[in-house]
């Protein structure tokens, strides 16, 4: 059997430091997934009488599954 020593693993070897331009689009990346994520909130944006609706039926279920 070989043994194999593997520095990085271990933390004796230099990290590899991501570059300034890496940092900079990994940080623009979040932001459009931030953005992408808050535009498909869609429940949010319907009209009140909607969101009212869809509480009062998940309401429902939920009180007709917990007679089971």
């Amino acid at each position: 059997m070989v043994r194999v020593k593997l520095k990085a693993a271990r933390g004796g070897g230099e990290a590899n430091m991501a570059t300034n331009r890496q940092r900079r689009a990994a940080r623009k990346n979040i932001k459009k997934a931030a953005r992408a994520a808050r535009s498909k909130r869609t429940i949010s944006k319907l009209p009140k009488r909607v969101r009212t609706a869809l509480g009062k039926q998940g309401n429902k279920v939920k009180r007709s599954r917990r007679g089971r």
